[in-house]
């Protein structure tokens, strides 16, 4: 029996790049650029991260600016549902509101991810924050700004603009789940901690409708 030959050390097989699912690809990728910043990641470091070739990347994706594209297209079609169906809720408009608050804060402790890509992305503008605020941000923003109205109608609203509601939904909220390291020094505890997460999210979801939402006088 011939002896086979041998592939050079540190490349991976060239078989090992039609076995690896394009979610783990997207899933690596948006995971580094949530991590290291769009500058900060190049194609080949996300290769040797994957064990696939470099080559394999270029072809599935093309450019960093594709990948990056398709990657957070990707991951925002995994997360947003969870708090986007709370818009097509069979109920009236302030308890949507009220399950929209509680779902944005729960939101948060699962996706530390994209609120560490949003926090880099948002503090710059360049094509990538485009992407983010014309695809996902905008339309978000104007069904929340239906919902509030619809709210305004019935009860009394405290004004806060939705850009100041979002901003501490996902900046406020979100970072506090989001950087677990900084929140444990300040002495947080158990309350950023996977078994706590939850209920301190929903006091959290409590404290934002509280001054959102006025008691209403009889």
């Amino acid at each position: 029996m011939l002896d086979q030959p041998q592939r050079s050390r540190g490349r991976p097989a060239q078989n090992a790049d039609h076995s690896v699912d394009e979610d783990v690809l997207l899933g690596v990728a948006f995971a580094t650029f949530a991590e290291r910043g769009y500058e900060g990641t190049t194609l080949r470091d996300l290769s040797k991260r994957l064990g696939v070739s470099h080559n394999l990347l270029n072809v599935r994706f093309g450019r960093k600016e594709d990948l990056w594209v398709r990657a957070v297209d990707w991951r925002m079609a995994q997360a947003s549902p969870f708090v986007e169906s709370v818009f097509e809720e069979r109920a009236d408009a302030e308890s949507r509101l009220r399950h929209l608050v509680e779902r944005f804060c729960l939101w948060a402790t699962l996706n530390a991810d994209i609120v560490a890509l949003t926090n880099v992305e948002g503090c710059r503008s360049t094509w990538r924050l485009d992407h983010i605020v014309d695809r996902f941000v905008l339309p978000f923003q104007h069904r929340l700004d239906d919902l509030l109205d619809a709210v305004r109608r019935t009860r009394p609203v405290n004004h806060i603009s939705t850009p100041a509601l979002m901003a501490l939904l996902v900046q406020g909220v979100g970072y506090y789940f989001s950087a677990v390291p900084m929140q444990q020094r300040l002495g947080a505890g158990s309350e950023v901690d996977q078994d706590h997460a939850t209920e301190q999210a929903g006091r959290m979801a409590a404290f934002l409708l509280a001054g959102l939402l006025p008691p209403v006088q009889p």
